[in-house]
């Protein structure tokens, strides 16, 4: 009887656990819908310093979620760094840019933002991250 007993109660937790371990939500990664790429070389200048700097924050600040769950690639790139030469030359990048990329049906829209990104990323910074922000957005519908 008591043997009975102790099976039961193993059998009980052992189903206990099979049960939570299915509830358990497990996130799943998605395919990137949007990417999210700035370029740059060795040599930065400040302007180039802030547009990165206000890039990673409106990142973080609105779109963690979406980087998260792989909804939004974001990078940071090294057009130096020979192991970026192969997205480097996709884009025919060899200085500073800033790049947003739909991706929808197998296709790439890009949209180049580096003469936005140049003339408010350091001198209206404010300017720059909402329409950084809006244009992320956009690409997400």
């Amino acid at each position: 009887m008591k043997k009975f007993l102790i099976l039961f109660v193993f059998l009980g937790m052992i189903a206990g656990i099979t049960i939570g371990m299915a509830q358990k939500k497990v996130p799943v990664k998605s395919d990137p819908k949007v990417l999210v790429y700035y370029f740059h070389p060795n040599d930065r200048c400040p302007i180039d310093q802030s547009i990165e700097a206000n890039t990673i924050n409106v990142m973080k600040s609105f779109f963690s979620k979406e980087t998260g769950n792989g909804t939004i690639d974001f990078k940071v790139i090294n057009t130096d760094d020979n192991a970026n030469a192969k997205i480097t030359a996709k884009f025919d990048i060899n200085a500073q840019a800033l790049y947003i990329v739909k991706l929808e049906k197998g296709k790439e829209i890009r949209k180049d933002l580096t003469r936005f990104a140049f003339d408010y990323g350091q001198s209206n910074p404010g300017k720059f991250k909402a329409g950084l922000k809006s244009e992320i957005e956009i690409a997400l519908k």
